[in-house]
């Protein structure tokens, strides 16, 4: 579970012209932990943003980073490449990084640096301003309904900075029957895995040859078990 961050990078019409009904400015936030929103969110927003930031909350940057048809760059119609494609497309300009080919600068979420698309985006309802947010996740989310999540996510974090280099597939056993066993959610190998993935995700844990050290970034909070 991700805590979401969500940025109005633009009005993608012309604003001074169609003013924003309600008077959002350009760098105005809204996040979602969970538990509860931060910021104002006004009711054209809604129908757009939700699937969004639900995608975002449960996935992190899985959301959008597995998604082929945002790494195809830019093409032209060429009906002589059908037989190839199948379609009818050719690629056009330089190689450049296919998740922000084609878009404005600086309007996009970053991407990593091995080039996988990163955060998403939505728009507003009122077609005559156009507000465009971006919608990426912040961190690890700590809330509430995220806890038991969040906790075991923290676990696992614990267990590696005290053994650096430690082989992920060793991890689990390093924890007691008690810790994997009875205390909700159970700690598979599988939900082990996904937990991995978040944390290398919000850059805590980096994983290299199978195994896993800490980056020494520090989490929102440490629960400890048991209090």
């Amino acid at each position: 579970m991700f805590k979401v961050k969500c940025v109005l990078l633009e009005f993608y019409n012309d604003e001074t012209i169609h003013p924003c009904h309600f008077n959002y400015k350009v760098g105005d936030v809204i996040y979602y932990d969970g538990d509860n929103f931060t910021g104002r969110i006004c009711p054209s927003l809604l129908p757009a943003m939700m699937p969004i930031v639900h995608g975002v909350y449960l996935l992190g940057h899985k959301f959008t980073e597995s998604v082929a048809y945002r790494y195809r760059g830019a093409d032209e119609r060429d009906s002589d490449m059908e037989k190839y494609d199948g379609v009818g497309f050719r690629p056009v300009g330089p190689l450049e990084d296919p998740a922000t080919v084609g878009r404005k600068p600086g309007k996009y979420a970053a991407n990593s640096p091995e080039g996988r698309s990163r955060g998403h985006h939505f728009f507003c309802g009122d077609q005559r301003t156009l507000a465009h947010f971006s919608c990426v996740p912040d961190d690890l989310s700590d809330s509430v309904y995220s806890q038991p999540f969040y906790r075991r996510a923290i676990s696992i974090l614990e267990k590696i900075e005290s053994e650096p280099g430690i082989k992920t597939d060793e991890i689990l056993d390093r924890f007691t029957d008690f810790e994997k066993n009875d205390i909700a959610p159970r700690l598979t190998p599988v939900f082990t895995s996904v937990l991995l993935g978040a944390l290398e995700d919000m850059d805590y844990i980096e994983i290299n040859d199978g195994k896993a050290v800490a980056t020494g970034r520090e989490p929102p909070s440490r629960p400890i078990l048991g209090i």
